[in-house]
């Protein structure tokens, strides 16, 4: 009966986690509409609360971590041999289905996570070429191109200092 009550804890450690994992996606998802509509405004917001979901998430881990280790200890084992896969071998029905069924859902929660990192950091890649062409704009050009020296030995094609453009424009 012992053996029970450790699965069932790890069980729900890996609930928990799970719960934690879907709220990071969402506040991920959130911050990727945020980006694609350009709400530059908001976007601190939604980055700050992605990283208080992966501060929860290392919470849960922890805890997980440590029902690992307990059901390792009672089985004899080294923790690091208790993998999702292995648990689910080693556990009776219906714990074997349970964390079958909670490796499923991880595995498919980290390749939509890193789906989504990947199309945020694109986004914001966008975004920064965007505001880096008005601030061109604004202040000229960053790099005119090649410059020479004319009969008063003054730097011909020379960028126009920072603001110039902004100044011309007031």
């Amino acid at each position: 009966m012992d053996d029970h009550r450790h699965l069932e804890e790890l069980a729900r450690r890996l609930w928990d986690e799970r719960r934690v994992v879907e709220y990071l996606l969402f506040k991920l998802t959130a911050t990727k509409l945020l980006l694609a509509a350009d709400e530059r405004r908001f976007t601190a917001h939604a980055l700050r609360e992605v990283e208080r979901a992966v501060d929860l998430l290392r919470d849960e881990e922890e805890r997980r971590d440590a029902a690992v280790r307990d059901l390792a200890e009672h089985w004899g084992l080294d923790p690091s041999q208790l993998t999702l896969t292995e648990v689910a071998r080693r556990s009776p029905a219906p714990f074997d289905h349970t964390f079958h069924d909670h490796h499923d859902a991880f595995r498919h929660l980290a390749e939509e996570i890193e789906h989504l990192t990947a199309e945020n950091r694109s986004l914001v890649r966008t975004q920064l070429d965007h505001v880096t062409a008005s601030i061109d704009l604004l202040t000229g050009e960053a790099d005119p191109g090649p410059t020479t020296y004319d009969a008063s030995g003054s730097v011909e094609g020379a960028p126009s200092p920072v603001g110039a453009q902004l100044r011309k424009a007031l």
